[in-house]
């Protein structure tokens, strides 16, 4: 038996303009994780929860599910479903904990969790038994989980919702120029302190967030389009279409138009 046996993933996907509301008692152990968006989650008919923006739930076997957007809302849901024996290690070795009554996780790196479920996303796409580095990408997510449950945000307010209001600009908009140097004058902090409280806020120095949400708005306008990819690229803000591609591999493992083929396919 090999180190990483164990663990099977049934499904995965990630949704950016999600409007489903869904119902069900899971056949799987699913991480669903709300990227961005209201989400309301429900279980077992209890209480209500009503979050928006980055925060991840576990769903499992046994519970009856009920979760989405608000008054048809659209929101960015992202899941990946596993089964099989491993999965009891984690409960038993305390990787996998669930609370009905606290069911929420705010995350506190949220492009650094969507970055990891997207590689895994594209690992898991190819033929054969469950990659070993998959896996591993799994149960750091779960780790991930487990250090924000414990982790107490070291922010002042008003730093964490400056910080906030920049970090949504920056995604809604990648390909702009970005000044870095100049936002942490806004701050009135040093470049240096600008990066540390940036990185403590997304998992990704202000250059890295920016280059991957650059490569998620460049995978985004691949499956919705048809534009050439060196017009995505230039929309995504590369001027360089070699430059784009290669990074764009290094993120995703394959080409950008291997990308769009397989997922139209």
């Amino acid at each position: 038996m090999e180190y990483f046996d164990g663990l099977t993933f049934s499904m995965a996907g990630s949704k950016p303009q999600s409007t489903e509301y869904v119902h069900n008692e899971p056949r799987y152990y699913g991480i669903q994780f709300n990227y961005s968006g209201p989400l309301l989650l429900r279980i077992d008919h209890g209480t209500l929860f009503e979050v928006s923006g980055p925060h991840v739930f576990l769903t499992y076997p046994g519970r009856f599910f009920e979760y989405g957007p608000t008054d048809g809302s659209m929101r960015h849901h992202n899941f990946i479903c596993t089964c099989g024996p491993r999965i009891r290690q984690y409960i038993e070795g305390g990787l996998w904990v669930s609370d009905p009554a606290a069911p929420l996780v705010a995350v506190p790196h949220p492009e650094k969790f969507l970055h990891t479920m997207l590689e895994i996303m594209t690992l898991i796409r190819q033929p054969g038994p469950s990659a070993p580095r998959a896996v591993l990408m799994f149960e750091d997510l779960l780790l991930q989980i487990r250090e924000a449950e414990k982790a107490e945000s070291r922010h002042v307010p008003y730093q964490s919702e400056q910080l906030k209001t920049l970090i949504r600009r920056i995604g809604a908009a990648p390909e702009k120029e970005w000044d870095f140097e100049a936002e942490a004058e806004n701050f009135h902090v040093t470049t240096t302190h600008f990066r540390r409280l940036f990185k403590e806020m997304t998992g990704l120095p202000p250059q890295q967030f920016l280059i991957q949400s650059r490569l998620s708005k460049a995978a985004e306008l691949l499956k919705s389009t048809s534009d050439p990819i060196k017009e995505i690229a230039a929309l995504s803000g590369w001027e360089n279409v070699f430059y784009f591609s290669r990074l764009f591999r290094q993120k995703y493992y394959i080409s950008p138009l291997q990308y769009r083929k397989e997922f139209h396919s």
